[in-house]
């Protein structure tokens, strides 16, 4: 019978979508559709077995005749650093950790917290950095460039440290619609009234508070700013 022909054995592996993702590696995971029946074999087995892959966030697999398997691949975009044994790693949005960090990445840090132990394809599962990320993942794409660190030393102490230096407590990962709608308000008026403020507190999105940076003394005339000294 045609169905049983070796014609229909799958013999080629195609991986289309990998820029980060190793294809030998995608190949290598998709190596048990080798020599079975096109028509037999499990695509879903094969997907799982890609998506195990560190920088793979979804994969597509179909069947080519005659003996063809193709695997469309989706890679995780690096969205923030973290810290561990002094070395810097890329996660995505939603704590996977995906590889190790190029020397001038310039990405958000998650900090706050100690994992002893990082590596390829680890997820960050503990509620504190759960909270963070699903904090970070609310923002608006303009409000997490502004964004230079995630803190979350507990569940609850959520802050957000911006670029320009300013604090932002964020609270628990609650009501995170309202607090994201709050901060964008509050940054709005003080950029338009050309204030600084140390930190914006959104803890309690329907009662924001500020607190004014401190104000630096202008130094007397003839001098320049007072010198710093070495440690």
């Amino acid at each position: 019978m045609a169905f049983w022909s070796p014609w229909l054995a799958v013999d080629k592996v195609v991986v289309i979508g990998t820029r980060h993702a190793s294809r030998s590696a995608v190949t290598a995971r998709a190596s048990m559709a080798a020599g079975r029946n096109l028509l037999l074999l499990s695509t879903g087995r094969v997907q799982e077995a890609v998506e195990e892959l560190p920088w793979v966030r979804r994969a597509r697999v179909d069947r080519k005749l005659p003996g063809t398997v193709r695997v469309f691949v989706t890679e995780r975009t690096p969205a923030l650093l973290a810290l561990s044994g002094g070395q810097r790693w890329l996660l995505d949005a939603y704590g996977r950790v995906v590889a190790p960090a190029p020397r001038h990445t310039r990405l958000p840090l998650l900090a706050g917290w100690v994992e002893a132990d990082l590596q390829r394809g680890l997820r960050l599962s503990s509620p504190r950095t759960t909270g963070a990320l699903r904090a970070w993942r609310s923002l608006p794409r303009r409000l997490k460039d502004e964004v230079h660190a995630v803190i979350a030393p507990t569940r609850e102490r959520i802050t957000l440290l911006l670029e320009d230096g300013t604090t932002v407590r964020y609270g628990s990962a609650q009501r995170l619609t309202a607090k994201s709608k709050v901060l964008r308000a509050v940054l709005a008026q003080l950029r338009a009234e050309g204030r600084t403020v140390a930190y914006i507190d959104v803890r309690v999105p329907i009662r924001p508070a500020v607190s004014e940076a401190p104000v630096t003394a202008p130094a007397p005339p003839g001098r320049g700013p007072p010198s710093k000294t070495a440690r």
